[in-house]
């Protein structure tokens, strides 16, 4: 019979006699382990409830008795010191543990009776930290302003009292939610900026600090300042706050701060706020109207277009903010931060090499204050060099006999050292920039600034700075890499278009070294570009141009465009001529294949008479923009019908040579432009003066449209390769290099030798002969026998010229003559020249290369080259006339030569690449055997003809006579 327990469960049968004692035994142990647990849970739980219920229970007790309590409070007598701090610390118990849940009446009843006993009372407080804690927690949470009022009231009273104020965090904070969240009275938001100020860092430092964005300081005052000064430390960092909160805590500084002397104190504050600024300023509504040139026209003077305003925010501030920033700004700020800077103390020094440069940076439109200032300071320029020469940094840059110094070599050097040293370059750069805009070529390297041999040595340090800087692997070792990398482009430009000028360098000077420019290689890269910043313009997107990209391009590459872009004198000439026309064929290929469905490219028809070339031609294309760009199709007529031929495109370069030849002659009825002394032109600044006095706008348009036109023809001419012998000022040029590029007074001898010079004569004159020349700041306008008076300045007619504004007028008269008096005309010209040739391929060269682009290249002809680059018709190239033809060639002065090739060619330059460049090939034909007739020449197609002349001596005279008459010259 078998016993059933209810378990389905198979016993276990341990037949081998093995025992499991050692894991009973752990078990067991966890299982106690598990009870004490839960034993000493249940213990701590009981003991918590009966806590709560304690204070529970005294709680209810309080709430239900705290009228009375609050009654016995009220009517609670104060005899005597002892009597007065209970009174104090039964409030403090009641606003711990249920003020705040009373009603309001109740509780503003509370706050007015201690308001008004704190304010009678003589009694000292022994425990003020728990009165303020007290009233900083009814500060936090309660709502209605009456109450707030008497809480800031009671806080004022209470902390004017203490000697020594504790930590009292979330003050500041709750104090400023009063200010912004309740509509106080001018008195009720003094109180509470006294009482923030009584604080002052009691609470964090950046609560107070941040006080000073409030919208409420608008006056000097010293109570403020006085705390502001003593709260600030060496070591004081102003972080956490974002660029606009930074400003307003600027501005506010500087209003409080009034006009009190600078102290150190200031500087530390003032400085360690700009640190943290990563931001440009601009004033709201702010327009480009013309103001004196020391204060507004210190922009870039080089053709590179700053690449640092694209990764700088920009603020725009008001009036308000922009009038208290003005202090930084002014002569006393300035010279103080001057002084800290030849200061013996590195810690000073320092702060004041964060201080100007940040103010450089920070607002553009008043930086040339600062750059003014630091060039009168005597042998500023001096000291500043000697600084820069004795770090060890310099002395590497100068010997390192490398294009640029690798980044392995920085990273050996001690950072703070670095960081000094590139403020103090980058300070430097901007005011010397500042400098070169300013002054004259005569006075450029007077012995208290910078002497020339001193500017040659720093050119050789600020060579490999440059390059230094583009191709760089580590920005992280130039502080504020884009504005040094920026202003040390600039400058650089600057003093090559000085150099160009005044020549004090030696002709091979920019060579490089070491580094090779591989144009084939960069050409796939550059097209890659062209085609993305095309595709940018037609699909108008707002994109960095070259940050799309196919396939990743090696860095060394990329710095090597780089350079192309922003430093191009350092490639060769002769490259950049081919990467200017490679990028004209790629133009043109995409053009063409533009319509896969065309066989034939199109061609604009035109019907030009001999009679009104530029009228026909304006009247046929000038509406065509970017589609001037196709073939040409041109049909001329003369008196007797349409001429014969074929245009094989032969025509079309004398259409285009025949339109400039009319159009830039300063004699035609258009009168569209003038010649200097050197009969270089520039846009007749008469169209501006007639504009600017409001007569014949109709025809003035028209004439600007000619303009627009012949921008277009200029640049078609590019385009097609075409040389034309038309000579253009070089303040004219500059402006096709970079649009947005200001001439100086050192462009004015370019168009009057003879006013520069009696300028310059201006500023050696005492100021009581300026006073007898009774100049003004105003010009004087001589129209249809009508004067007319234009002011170089607001009201400038009634400001006399003395030897304190001398500088400025001779500025403000040139800014008018080679800038202000152009700009309309300037501005069409270029569109039309820019619909034909991007702005940024005319960027590679200066002005004199940019003329030789247009005209050809050098002076002399290399008649090698020429020679291995001719093709004959009826002759062999070793026929005696043909053998004649070059030694008399050889014999020919480098004018003649220039002549002959004016005559067959209609550009008295060589190509610019070689005749193998030239298109059609310079052909030379057999016209015959009479020996009478003189030489003639086809300039659409390049050719001489040639009669087959006998002797030399005939043939010398006959091509002579034909070059320098023209005669025979037969344009078919």
């Amino acid at each position: 019979m078998f016993n059933f327990s209810g378990s389905t469960k198979k016993r276990v049968v341990n037949l081998g006699n093995k025992k499991s004692g050692y894991n009973n035994k752990i078990n067991f142990l966890e299982q106690s382990r598990l009870q004490r647990q839960e034993r000493e849970y249940q213990k701590n739980k009981e003991k918590s409830a009966i806590i709560i219920q304690n204070h529970i229970r005294k709680y209810l007790d309080l709430k239900k008795n705290s009228f009375a309590i609050i009654n016995d409070w009220l009517n609670f007598p104060i005899n005597n010191e002892q009597d007065f701090n209970s009174w104090i610390n039964q409030f403090i118990n009641l606003s711990k543990w249920y003020l705040l849940k009373q009603d309001d009446d109740l509780i503003y009843q509370v706050i007015k009776s201690l308001v008004e006993q704190l304010s009678d009372s003589m009694f000292e407080i022994y425990n003020t930290d728990g009165v303020i804690l007290a009233l900083n927690k009814l500060l936090s949470g309660l709502k209605d302003i009456n109450i707030l009022d008497l809480i800031v009231q009671a806080l004022h009273i209470v902390i004017s009292k203490t000697t020594n104020l504790g930590e009292v965090h979330g003050m500041i904070n709750n104090l400023v939610k009063v200010f912004n969240n309740y509509e106080l009275s001018p008195k009720q938001r003094e109180v509470v900026i006294d009482l923030i100020f009584m604080i002052n860092i009691h609470d964090s430092y950046h609560d107070f600090i941040k006080v000073l964005t409030l919208d409420y300081f608008d006056s000097e005052n010293k109570k403020y300042l006085h705390v502001l000064r003593n709260t600030i430390g060496p070591t004081t960092r102003i972080l956490q706050f974002d660029d606009e909160e930074l400003i307003s805590m600027l501005s506010t500084y500087l209003v409080i701060h009034g006009s009190e002397q600078f102290t150190q104190s200031d500087f530390l504050f003032i400085g360690s706020v700009l640190e943290n600024i990563h931001c440009r300023l601009k004033l709201k509504d702010d327009d480009d109207e013309e103001e004196e040139f020391d204060a507004k026209d210190y922009e870039d003077d080089s053709k590179l277009n700053s690449n640092s305003a694209s990764n700088t925010t920009t603020v725009y501030i008001n009036d308000k903010i922009s009038d208290s920033l003005d202090k930084l700004y002014s002569p006393v700020f300035i010279q103080g931060t001057i002084d800290l800077l030849k200061n013996e103390s590195s810690e000073l020094k320092n702060l004041a090499l964060k201080i100007l440069p940040a103010l450089i940076n920070l607002y553009p439109a008043l930086k040339g204050k600062i750059c003014m200032l630091l060039s009168i300071v005597p042998n500023c320029y001096k000291w500043f060099f000697e600084t820069i020469k004795e770090h060890e940094l310099f002395q590497l840059f100068i010997n390192c006999n490398k294009d640029y110094v690798k980044t392995q070599e920085l990273e050996n050097i001690d950072k703070s050292s670095m960081e000094s040293f590139w403020q103090t370059v980058f300070l430097f750069e901007e005011s010397y920039s500042y400098w070169l805009i300013v002054s004259n070529d005569l006075e450029s390297f007077n012995q208290d600034k910078l002497p020339i041999d001193d500017v040659k040595q720093f050119i050789d340090f600020l060579k490999v700075v440059c390059l230094t800087l583009i191709f760089s692997s580590n920005r992280s070792l130039f502080p504020q890499y884009i504005n040094l990398k920026s202003i040390s482009t600039t400058l650089l430009n600057q003093l090559y278009l000085k150099n160009l000028r005044m020549k004090f360098l030696p002709r091979d000077y920019w060579n490089l070294k070491d580094l090779v420019f591989n144009v084939d290689l960069m050409l796939s890269i550059i097209a890659e570009e062209e085609e993305s910043r095309i595709n940018a313009e037609e699909n108008d997107e707002e994109e960095i141009v070259g940050l799309k990209r196919f396939k990743p391009v090696p860095i060394e590459i990329l710095s090597k465009l780089e350079v192309l872009k922003t430093l191009p004198f350092f490639i060769e000439f002769n490259h950049r001529v081919k990467i200017f026309q490679a990028l004209i064929d790629l133009d043109k290929q995409r053009n063409t294949s533009f319509n896969p469905f065309m066989f034939d490219e199109p061609k604009l028809i035109a019907k030009i008479n001999r009679d009104s070339i530029l009228e026909d031609a304006y009247n046929a294309y000038h509406r065509q923009g970017a589609n001037f760009k196709n073939r040409l199709q041109v049909e001329f007529f003369n008196q007797y019908g349409k001429e014969a031929g074929i245009d094989g495109g032969g025509i079309t370069k004398e259409f285009l040579t025949c339109v400039v030849k009319e159009g830039f002659n300063p004699d035609n009825a258009f009168e569209l432009f003038k010649e200097t002394g050197d009969n270089q032109l520039y846009p007749n600044d008469k169209i501006f003066e007639i504009l600017y006095v409001g007569m014949d706008k109709e025809f003035q348009q028209i004439k600007l449209d000619y303009i627009r036109f012949l921008g277009m023809i200029v640049g078609k001419c590019l385009y097609e390769n075409v040389l034309i012998d038309v000579s253009f000022a070089p303040f004219f040029l500059n402006k096709w290099c970079n649009d947005g590029m200001k001439n100086s007074i050192n462009d004015l001898s370019y168009l009057d030798n003879e006013l520069f010079k009696n300028l310059m004569k201006l500023t050696k004159m005492t100021n009581d002969e300026l006073k007898q020349l009774e100049l003004t700041f105003s010009i004087n306008l001589k129209i249809d026998n009508k004067s007319y008076n234009l002011d170089l300045l607001p009201n400038g007619a009634n400001v006399e010229v003395d030897s304190s504004n001398i500088l400025n007028y001779i500025h403000q008269l040139a800014n008018y003559k080679l800038n202000q008096s152009l700009k309309i005309q300037t501005k069409y010209f270029l569109e039309g020249l820019y619909s034909m040739i991007s702005k940024s391929w005319l960027s590679m060269f200066d002005c004199f290369e940019l003329q030789m682009l247009i005209s050809g290249g050098k002076d002399d002809i290399n008649i090698d080259d020429w020679k291995n680059n001719v093709e004959y018709g009826g002759y062999l190239d070793d026929d005696p006339a043909v053998i004649m033809f070059w030694e008399i060639v050889e014999e020919m002065t480098p004018q003649e030569r220039c002549k002959l090739i004016k005559f067959v060619t209609s550009v008295s330059r060589a190509p610019l690449l070689g005749f193998g460049s030239l298109a059609p090939k310079f052909g030379i034909r057999n016209s015959g055997n009479d020996s009478v007739r003189l030489p003639t020449a086809s300039t659409c197609v390049n050719l001489l003809k040639l009669p087959n002349y006998r002797d030399k001596k005939t043939m010398r005279e006959k091509l002579l006579y034909a070059i320098n008459t023209e005669a025979g010259f037969d344009l078919s």
